[in-house]
């Protein structure tokens, strides 16, 4: 049986405009999973020293959790993100650099809200190496770090 020549071309700009919303959606959901970096005050940088208790050096950004010390015989956990796999290559950084328990310094633009945690625009690594991004009225690590607002 065959389907009047009517019907075809409506169903053919049908399916055309289902995918397109599709297209559509999927683009804008792709859009929103990767957020601003306006959380953050880059005209203010900030010196921590903690404990590496994680770290992702991956593509769109990097994710460091750090404990801190709080009090005479307590930590807690700060969460920061940074910059991209390719810009913390360039600035010196390399695989195997950050270990899970090392002992860090770290720079960081810090929240705009108050909240513990930042955008990390430098570190010292426990073997001494300094990675770090050319940031305005920032200066070099501050010798034992400091401890966050």
């Amino acid at each position: 049986m065959s389907h009047p020549r009517s019907t075809l071309p409506s169903r053919t700009i049908a399916a055309a405009a289902l995918a397109a919303v599709a297209f559509m959606v999927c683009g804008i959901s792709v859009a929103l999973a990767h957020h601003s970096a306006a959380m953050y005050d880059f005209t203010k940088n900030v010196w921590v020293a903690g404990v590496v208790r994680e770290v992702r050096v991956i593509n769109p950004h990097m994710t460091l959790t750090l404990a801190v010390p709080s009090g005479p015989s307590h930590t807690r956990d700060i969460q920061f993100e940074g910059h991209s796999v390719n810009n913390f290559y360039r600035a010196g950084w390399r695989p195997g650099l950050l270990k899970v328990g090392d002992q860090i310094k770290v720079r960081y633009n810090p929240r705009k809200d108050g909240r513990d945690g930042g955008f990390v625009n430098g570190f010292v690594a426990a073997n001494g190496k300094e990675v770090a991004f050319h940031v305005p009225g920032a200066e070099a690590a501050p010798p034992g770090g400091t401890t966050p607002r």
